[in-house]
């Protein structure tokens, strides 16, 4: 059976990611998030969390890459790989408000202004979220390959 690119190089697909994922933050870093934490607002700027996502997939590429001679289960690494990927695109090309906005300039809010913004709040740490429980198939997978350990790979027929 023939296995495709991201199963047999999923580190390869994941650095394709990164340039793509920072053009994406270079085109609208004046945008912002806000992440409530307890009663503590930050602003995060979305260029920043573009840097750490693509941080967090450079040291996820390197470990498939260390781990490139051990077979795992293809299919975590493909739902890994792609929801890694799509969740880092998802975050930095639809979340975060234009500068000079009413929550920059502290105009009053409509309700439906208001809405909005805690809406896209709330789909954010989503997002975030899911970003993170992706992270665990990495981990599974790595289990998996120590666990089955060192098998050199056949080419396929």
């Amino acid at each position: 059976m023939r296995k495709s690119f991201i199963q047999t190089k999923p580190h390869l697909t994941l650095l394709l990611a990164c340039p793509i994922i920072a053009v994406i933050a270079w085109i609208r870093r004046s945008y912002a998030v806000d992440v409530q934490l307890y009663d503590t607002y930050y602003v995060l700027r979305i260029d920043l969390i573009a840097e750490l996502l693509i941080t967090i997939t450079l040291i996820t590429s390197l470990l498939y890459w260390i781990t490139r001679n051990r077979t795992g289960f293809p299919q975590l690494t493909v739902a890994h790989v792609l929801g890694t990927i799509g969740i880092a695109i998802y975050i930095t090309s639809t979340m975060g408000y234009p500068p000079n906005n009413a929550v920059d300039t502290w105009t009053t809010f409509s309700p439906q202004q208001y809405k909005e913004w805690e809406d896209m709040r709330v789909r954010f740490m989503g997002a975030v979220v899911t970003f993170g429980a992706f992270q665990l198939l990495l981990v599974a997978n790595l289990i998996v390959k120590g666990v089955k350990g060192f098998r050199p790979q056949t080419p396929d027929r």
